[in-house]
């Protein structure tokens, strides 16, 4: 089942697409997209990240009308929070002592509650134009508690790398993925939270006043299920975000 409409006379094989989905279920062949994959999370960031507009995600089957039904049979998180103490280990290994280099925070509770509704304040104006968004107006507006959030999905908790370097945040992220392991934790970037950090800075910024250098990602944190490999998402979805910022 195609859960994407592809338009090949705008596409031009950026391979932004590809980058971004979660799934890997978009390769480029002869310079043009193709969805080869049939679990869509419908997450639409290869909707968001197409320069040309070329992506569309299709309307769901009869039998299919629960957004993101995938993610709720391939939960990631199991719900509980990353203690304190796994927190600092983690930190520890991403930043290995250059405190003039890093700068790195965790937000959870009411407070990334708070920030998650200054980010819908930053981008709720573009529900009409980016599906994500829309979805997630959607599951805000619905007040389902059974639904999982469509921007954190079951995550309570997301970290910030802040760096002068994005390659600097890059290797802090992939240290993290390697300590990651060890500690059961697994995550995914964050588009949307750097969407926001893109069109509303101030406002992000807000929430980290003692920060002196510049947001580079955002990661949505937990523990693995223990039946979920717990990994990051691979890096060169990361990586792909570097071309859009």
């Amino acid at each position: 089942m195609n859960h994407l409409k592809i338009d090949l006379d705008k596409c031009v094989g950026c391979g932004k697409c590809a980058k971004m989905c979660l799934k890997n279920n978009i390769v480029i062949e002869d310079r043009k997209a193709k969805e080869v994959g049939t679990d869509c999370l419908e997450c639409s960031h290869c909707v968001s990240s197409c320069p040309k507009g070329a992506i569309e995600l299709l309307p769901r089957a009869k039998e299919d009308e629960t957004m993101f039904s995938s993610i709720k049979k391939d939960k990631m998180f199991d719900g509980g929070m990353v203690s304190d103490k796994d927190l600092a280990e983690l930190v520890e290994s991403m930043t290995q002592g250059r405190k003039d280099r890093y700068e790195i925070f965790v937000l959870q509770g009411d407070e990334l509650n708070s920030f998650m509704d200054t980010v819908w304040d930053v981008l709720k104006d573009k529900e009409a134009t980016v599906p994500m968004v829309k979805e997630w107006g959607k599951w805000r507006d619905s007040h389902d508690v059974l639904q999982p959030n469509p921007v954190l999905w079951e995550g309570q908790q997301v970290l910030f790398i802040f760096s002068d370097s994005k390659q600097h945040a890059l290797m802090a992220s992939q240290r993290m993925v390697r300590k990651g392991l060890s500690l059961r934790i697994r995550g995914f970037h964050s588009n949307i939270i750097m969407s926001a950090y893109l069109f509303g800075r101030d406002k992000v910024l807000g929430y980290f006043p003692d920060s002196t250098k510049e947001l580079q990602m955002a990661y949505v944190i937990g523990h693995a299920r223990r039946l979920v490999e717990p990994v990051f998402k691979p890096m060169n979805k990361v990586k792909g975000l570097f071309d859009r910022l």
